[in-house]
């Protein structure tokens, strides 16, 4: 006979997490008012209810019985101004963009659109904000780290605060810039998935509201970089592209007529800056219209505060067209010697035209003035380019610009060890993982430490900086095992005996090649011992030649090509 039990039936909770149904543990989801459970909030797991079969086909009948829900209007001032649009007179002179949410809505009841939205709201709590105090901290983050690189937002902007898309965008931003993921609920990947489900059921339909998301959904890569999905930064920054081109961003004309020109404007270019840095990094065609562009440069005036934040934004953008140069050149790689030095010419030309609060030395080159890390990361990817334009011309004169590449190499270390010691390297985007592999492939041009003595302290320093972006990068665990390959291989992509030949000649003569790489460099000459080993060597002027016995028959061209300075994945910036 089955003995009978005295005890009180077992409590069963009326709500659990997936992860803790899946693993059959108990779960006190049902307990906790934040909507996360004690076990996904201690292991730093997304916690999202599970949903019985039951549940969703009675929530499902109850959805699908109601009329279609229309997104909500946003009464913005954008929206509840904007009159009725127009016939064009005249396609090419008068153009009307219309932006408003209300006009946008009416294309709710089109085929295929999403049905029972309100209950897949519900489940992913995508319409759930952090509480005002976390709200307030996220949004700081936003604004003082990551505006001057991503400034697709304004802290007075209207409709901010009627959007709840804008309002997790924010949030959003502002979390990838955090070193802590907690609280769990109000981690990047929470966010990230709830800005996804709202853009995913047009909960918010204006086309202003939608392209400012996609562009900060564009910073960060939540996968692996070899992962192949539908949103990583380079498919964001593609469908921001197009819906900024359905909006004519790309005519200046259309300027004209919009309320805040300068933060659409701003927009535009950041999406060329993210496009740019993302075929730098991956080899992939650009998708920005450059060429179709009439659309003027950014200027400070475009920012509601010119501060320096601004200016380096502005002249972010005008590196990037050099750079996006460069690119091109390089993956045609048929740059005529005197294309290259017309490149460099231009580059010195951008640095020395830079205002006084973005330069990093006086104009002796010797005080280094007040650290700043938006403006360190510009002259990183001034550098950066310096190194792939050395690349270039290797052909015409591989001395000298191979010295050149291993100079910007070792300063652009010298700039990271300064962010490592202010504690500022987990503000940096997962593009400084490629930025590290670009120095380090000149790092890597020979096996002694004779020509850079301070090599191994350079690539600790680059392992310090990607271990403090692997904290919230994948892609910088992947650049790291590249740089250790990379050094340890030791490419010798010039040959022991061309270094050597350098210490048996005469010494060069300053010609003009040497002058126009010199000024290219800004710095004290014992910023680094790279800069005095370009000083003393490098081009030959006059009638000298080169030693036949002494010179490689390869040493006329380096022993890597243009995929060597790129990584195969997804980046964002």
């Amino acid at each position: 006979m089955p003995k009978i039990s005295n005890s009180s039936p077992r409590h069963r909770a009326r709500t659990v997490c997936i992860r803790c149904h899946s693993c059959k543990v108990r779960c006190d989801l049902d307990s906790h008012q934040r909507g996360v459970c004690s076990r996904c909030e201690r292991q730093g797991y997304e916690c999202q209810p599970h949903i019985g079969p039951r549940k969703q086909r009675k929530a499902l009948r109850t959805s699908l019985a109601t009329p279609h829900s229309e997104a909500p209007p946003l009464e913005s001032p954008v929206s509840t101004t904007t009159q009725q649009v127009t016939p064009w007179p005249d396609v090419e002179r008068s153009r009307t963009i219309n932006c408003s949410a209300t006009n946008n809505a009416f294309y709710a009841d089109v085929p295929n659109f999403i049905t029972g939205g309100d209950f897949v709201l519900e489940v992913s709590h995508a319409t759930r904000l952090p509480p005002p105090m976390i709200t307030q901290a996220l949004s700081d983050f936003y604004f003082k780290e990551l505006f001057p690189l991503v400034p697709v937002l304004d802290h007075e902007q209207s409709g901010l605060q009627d959007s709840i898309l804008l309002q997790q965008s924010l949030c959003f931003a502002g979390s990838i810039m955090r070193q802590s993921t907690e609280p769990a609920e109000w981690s990047p990947s929470m966010i990230y998935g709830r800005v996804k489900m709202l853009l995913f059921l047009r909960h918010d339909p204006a086309p202003f509201h939608m392209l400012t998301s996609l562009c900060i959904l564009g910073t960060w890569l939540p996968y692996e970089p070899e992962a192949i999905v539908l949103d990583n930064p380079w498919q964001w920054t593609g469908m921001a592209i197009r819906l900024a081109l359905q909006l004519r961003l790309h005519e200046e004309e259309t300027y004209t007529s919009l309320q805040h020109p300068g933060r659409v404007r701003r927009i535009w270019w950041y999406l060329f800056n993210n496009d740019t840095m993302q075929m730098a990094c991956s080899g992939r065609p650009g998708m920005f219209p450059l060429k179709e562009t009439r659309t003027r440069l950014p200027v400070a005036s475009d920012f509601d505060n010119q501060d320096t934040g601004a200016w380096v934004f502005c002249h972010l953008t005008s590196l990037c067209k050099l750079l996006r140069k460069v690119l091109e050149d390089g993956q045609a790689d048929k740059s005529s010697p005197e294309e290259v030095y017309q490149t460099l010419d231009e580059l010195s030309l951008w640095r020395q035209n830079l205002p006084s609060n973005l330069q990093l030395f006086d104009r002796s080159g010797e005080t280094r003035k007040t650290y700043n890390r938006l403006v360190v990361e510009l002259h990183i990817f001034y550098l950066v380019t310096t190194i792939l334009t050395s690349f270039l011309g290797r052909r015409d004169n591989p001395s000298l610009l191979k010295y050149a590449s291993m100079a910007a190499s070792s300063c652009i270390s010298r700039l990271y060890e300064e962010i490592l010691l202010h504690e500022e390297a987990t503000y940096l985007l997962p593009i400084h993982s490629w930025a590290h592999l670009v120095a380090a492939t000149p790092r890597a041009f020979s096996d002694s430490d004779t020509l850079n003595e301070e090599r191994a302290h350079e690539l600790e320093v680059s392992h310090q900086v990607l271990d403090k972006l692997s904290e919230k990068h994948t892609s910088a665990v992947m650049i790291k095992g590249r740089i250790d390959m990379l050094n340890s291989s030791g490419l010798g992509a010039f040959p022991p005996q061309a270094d050597a030949m350098w210490d048996s000649l005469p010494a060069p003569i300053l010609d003009d090649k040497k002058r126009r790489v010199l000024s290219l460099f800004h710095f004290p000459d014992n910023y680094c011992p790279t800069l005095d080993l370009l000083s003393s060597t490098g081009s030959i002027g006059g009638n000298q030649q080169l030693d036949s016995t002494f010179m490689d028959n390869n040493a006329v061209d380096w022993s890597v090509d243009w995929s060597s300075f790129l990584f195969d994945g997804a980046m964002s910036f």
